[in-house]
């Protein structure tokens, strides 16, 4: 075979190789997803399974530039792209997660200082409220002392004598006035049925004042130190 011949057999021969041999189609999707993946924080959130699809990346590295096997690396260029397409999915629902629990812990905070701003609320109406009626009550006492009533429990109307008994024993009783300087106020409420407040009878009825001032108390005790009875106060049997 002629020298011109064979040189141009041994040109389509390698043409032919060179057409023949394979590109690798998936290494450059593979890469591009590790280092989207990289920026986006999955090696921190997710170290695991990101170091094992870097290993596959890695793997097809060794197999193109090593050993030389295009369509062997780019198989493993390709599984390391499907991975990292999964792993990007896990992350974006665990970054949501993340989120969705930190809007509720939020919400959660906020309901609590809700709660605490109405308790507050709360205690200070029963607060001013309490001060209210503690104001009335006052008052109530300032205007019953100005009014010159004495503070007395309620008591009987009135009163049937015991035999013995005087004006100022009756008064002196518990439930009377306690008292036996107010018998002026029992004498002049019975004067119709009483002459000497020594001498009572025994089933007389009494009309028992109540209501009196505080003026009117002081007056009674005046006249009962004038006419000295208090001395004539005997214990009650």
């Amino acid at each position: 075979m002629p020298c011109g011949s064979l040189a141009i057999l041994l040109a389509v021969l390698l043409v032919l190789a060179g057409c023949t041999s394979h590109v690798p189609v998936w290494r450059q999707k593979a890469q591009q997803t590790l280092a989207q993946l990289e920026r986006e924080g999955v090696a921190r959130s997710h170290p695991d399974d990101f170091a094992s699809v870097a290993s596959v990346f890695r793997e097809g590295e060794r197999l193109l530039t090593v050993e030389e096997e295009a369509m062997l690396a780019d198989e493993r260029y390709r599984l390391a792209y499907q991975k990292g397409i999964v792993l990007k999915m896990d992350a974006a629902f665990y970054h949501a997660q993340l989120m969705e629990e930190a809007r509720q812990r939020e919400l959660q905070r906020q309901a609590a200082l809700a709660e605490e701003e109405r308790r507050r609320r709360e205690a200070e109406e029963r607060q001013a409220q309490q001060a209210s009626v503690d104001r009335k009550d006052k008052t109530a006492g300032t205007r019953q002392q100005a009014a010159g009533h004495d503070e007395r429990p309620p008591g009987p109307t009135s009163y049937t004598v015991r035999r013995g008994e005087t004006l100022p024993q009756v008064a002196a009783r518990a439930e009377i006035y306690n008292d036996a300087a107010l018998w002026p106020l029992i004498y002049r409420a019975n004067r119709d049925q009483i002459k000497d407040p020594y001498q009572l009878w025994p089933g007389q009825v009494l009309k028992i004042p109540r209501g009196f001032g505080k003026d009117d108390a002081i007056e009674a005790r005046r006249q009962a130190v004038r006419r000295g009875f208090e001395q004539s106060v005997r214990p009650l049997r």
